[in-house]
């Protein structure tokens, strides 16, 4: 019993996670604190995209953005684009939002912002919460 068990919890917690991912996403971009962060690295992942058009690539983008008490925050974010190398240069700036409380959950204003992708992570992820949830109880079913 422990064995069927032990998946459905971790799917709930996996759905669990993602809930919170996308309530953490969007309320970045309502009750966040702007920010004018640094870029400081750029760096191409993986090879070409597998996706219709050719010559995108995934880059990862950190930046450092400063708090008002002079603590140097660091985030990045991921970007599509095609294969023109880039360089951060150090002039090179992106809007971020943070938390107040807890600046090291951040993210660029462009990911923060309302789409429907958080809409759809949240409801996927309930969904797949009931499902497991109700597996687990028509499985407890004893008769007599």
């Amino acid at each position: 019993m422990k064995r069927k068990l032990l998946p459905r919890i971790l799917i709930s917690f996996l759905g669990v996670a993602f809930i919170l991912w996308g309530v953490m996403s969007t309320a970045l971009g309502i009750l966040g604190e702007p920010a004018t962060a640094a870029v400081t690295h750029i760096r191409r992942e993986g090879g070409e995209r597998n996706d219709g058009r050719p010559g995108r690539y995934t880059y990862n983008i950190s930046y450092t953005f400063t708090l008002p008490d002079g603590k140097e925050i660091s985030g990045f974010t991921k970007k599509i684009g095609n294969g023109v190398y880039l360089k951060a240069d150090g002039t090179g700036r992106i809007p971020v939002k943070y938390f107040k409380e807890m600046p090291y959950l951040n993210s660029s204003v462009e990911d923060s912002q309302f789409s429907i992708r958080q809409v759809i992570l949240i409801g996927v992820s309930v969904l797949l919460i009931f499902l497991m949830n109700r597996k687990l109880k028509d499985s407890n079913i004893v008769v007599e």
